[in-house]
């Protein structure tokens, strides 16, 4: 819990604050409560902080989102609009300590300046300061040092505020079909109703669209999708997944072979998360 936190009186006997995103409540003789009594959350200082702390979760939402992005479209970002995200806590919880690369040099992000020079973490753990230049958010599957990225990350005791090097990734098989234009491995999910399995592609930020639980990659400036069939029918009806595949920016199915190593892991990824919350003879 901050140290710094403001206090704001309540009711007679307790005060409130917010810690980040998380409200807290003391006694007027300063002891901290476990929670926040009902009557003290109904205050019109509690109701307040409330609407407070929901703006502020959706902004960490939508800085997730945004810096997710980044990551999966591969476009370097400008070094003046970190500069001015930087400042803000809800950017700076999900860019410190990501993995990124500035002229050349890899290392974690640990600060920006208002000039948008960057402050880097090497491998080995040494400090370097780049010169300003657009920051490129390498994807994991690119990263062939993540490991060492990993253990310099759990020495310093941080944490990344999106999934990085924590992304689960994944390599084409050497046995996929090149000439294929999709893969039936996660086909035959059964989901007692439609809803169970469009609920679960919401729940990992995946876009419904036509039947299809998409995400949308970008790999050497070309963009495809990955879609994967869930169904169209009432939302209320029994589903069975279908295929995996990737289309290009006119709607084609790419040829497995055409698949880069960031769309791939992307588009597996995606199919098994959701595919992972079928029913089985267990559940």
């Amino acid at each position: 819990m901050s140290t710094s936190l403001v206090w704001h009186p309540a009711t007679h006997d307790h005060e409130l604050a917010l810690d980040g995103t998380t409200l807290r409540c003391r006694k007027s003789d300063g002891r901290l409560l476990p929670s926040v009594p009902r009557a003290v959350r109904g205050s019109s200082t509690g109701g307040k902080l409330s609407e407070l702390r929901d703006r502020l979760v959706r902004h960490e939402e939508e800085c997730r989102a945004t810096v997710e992005s980044w990551l999966l479209i591969g476009i370097p970002v400008p070094a003046a609009l970190l500069a001015r995200v930087w400042p803000d806590p809800g950017w700076r919880s999900v860019l410190e300590h990501l993995v990124v690369v500035v002229g050349g040099r890899t290392g974690l992000l640990t600060e920006v300046g208002e000039d948008g020079r960057t402050g880097l973490v090497a491998g080995d753990g040494m400090s370097h300061t780049p010169p300003v230049g657009p920051v490129s958010l390498p994807h994991p599957v690119l990263l062939s040092d993540a490991e060492r990225w990993r253990a310099l990350l759990d020495d310093r005791a941080e944490t990344q505020g999106i999934p990085q090097l924590a992304r689960e990734i994944h390599h084409r098989p050497d046995g996929a079909e090149p000439g294929a234009t999709g893969l039936d491995a996660y086909a035959g999910g059964e989901f007692a109703e439609l809803r169970h399995a469009t609920a679960r592609a919401a729940r990992y930020g995946f876009v419904m669209r036509g039947g299809f639980a998409t995400v949308r990659i970008a790999e050497g400036g070309v963009g495809l999708q990955a879609r994967y069939w869930l169904g169209a029918d009432d939302i209320g009806l029994p589903a069975s997944t279908g295929r995996l595949l990737w289309v290009d920016a006119s709607e084609r199915p790419v040829r497995l072979a055409e698949v880069g190593p960031v769309a791939w892991s992307e588009g597996v990824r995606m199919a098994e998360l959701i595919h992972a919350g079928r029913t089985t003879d267990d559940r």
